[in-house]
């Protein structure tokens, strides 16, 4: 089945834009496209669903902990990153421009996106509102906001 690029639904989660582009049917997979402005990212986390991210454009520095190590790694365009359900991780766009990357993962996590959606491209940076808002809808997503790697 082809899934058109203009049936695609874009939204922004904090500051990264998210697309999601197909879901698999007769499972629980999506794919999505998130595009992270410099300086914007997710703070170390962890829920029950794995995802592998395909690095399009820009690098993200990604921190993952796996079987009790901590690993940080510049991913680049090509490059796959695997992150098995529960693991700690999160990633950070350090550079100067835009990166593009784009991931398979679960219903659950569409949920969220979905309900953490804006559908206005933000501003500037995130307010204490919206922050405040993310973290209560983390919870009830399954989602656990970590202490700083």
């Amino acid at each position: 089945m082809v899934h058109p690029a203009v049936s695609a639904r874009g939204f922004w989660v904090m500051g990264d834009q998210v697309t999601v582009r197909a879901k698999l049917v007769g499972t629980a997979l999506n794919v999505i496209d998130v595009t992270v402005p410099p300086g914007s990212g997710t703070p170390p986390h962890t829920h029950s669903s794995a995802e592998i991210f395909r690095i399009l454009e820009g690098t993200l520095t990604i921190w993952t902990m796996i079987d009790g190590v901590a690993r940080e790694y510049e991913a680049e365009p090509g490059d796959v990153v695997t992150i098995p359900g529960d693991a700690p991780h999160g990633y950070r766009n350090a550079g100067s421009v835009p990166a593009t990357f784009m991931a398979i993962v679960d219903d659950e996590m569409i949920a969220f996106f979905e309900e953490a959606a804006s559908k206005d491209a933000p501003s500037g940076p995130p307010t204490a509102e919206m922050v405040s808002r993310v973290i209560e809808l983390t919870g009830r997503h399954g989602i656990q906001i970590l202490q700083a790697a």
